[in-house]
């Protein structure tokens, strides 16, 4: 557990003031640091700057064998890993919580597609299933639509296969259409 970093090297509270400050000197001269200030150090301000000496000396060199003793000056404590709210706030999810795709896009978005796709199977329905095609026609909720022109002219071959608007006529052959035997001219 100590190479996943769940241990810190602190100075040893219980130690005399010399054996840290040897321990000190040791971890500051392997590290070719200047140790003249740690004389001045007394109290909490010399376990504080052991501390850190310390920890940063042993987290330096731990991969190549090196402990956290220092001649008794400084031990492996566990870290505490107590977590706040903050630690498990996840900044991905609060960006992606703050640019959400917009309300009024995904109630357009349904509405467009329960319209579209009702069209859509009307007009299926009105063209494959001749029962139903029926059964709109006569009924009488949709006799205003279905009877005026403009949906005649639009639908009108959806509704009846072969469907003429009653104001048209049917097409006509050509007055010089038939047979050599059946001319309208007088023959020669």
């Amino acid at each position: 557990r100590e190479d996943t970093g769940a241990f810190l090297c602190v100075s040893n509270r219980g130690a005399p003031e010399d054996t840290i400050k040897n321990g000190m000197r040791y971890a500051l001269g392997e590290e070719n640091r200047t140790a003249d200030y740690i004389e001045n150090l007394h109290f909490d301000d010399l376990f504080d700057e052991a501390d850190e000496i310390f920890s940063d000396y042993w987290n330096a060199h731990r991969a190549v064998g090196a402990t956290c003793d220092f001649g008794g000056a400084a031990q492996l404590v566990e870290k505490n890993i107590t977590r706040d709210a903050d630690y498990y706030t996840d900044d991905y999810y609060n960006f992606v919580e703050v640019n959400t795709f917009p309300v009024w896009k995904i109630v357009a978005f349904s509405i467009l597609g329960v319209l579209v796709g009702g069209v859509t199977g009307f007009t299926l329905a009105m063209k494959l299933n001749p029962r139903f095609s029926r059964m709109v026609r006569s009924s009488q909720m949709l006799r205003p639509m279905t009877s005026s022109k403009m949906f005649r002219q639009s639908f009108g071959n959806l509704l009846e296969p072969g469907f003429v608007e009653l104001d048209q006529k049917p097409p006509t052959e050509h007055p010089m259409a038939g047979t050599p035997d059946n001319r309208p001219f007088p023959k020669r």
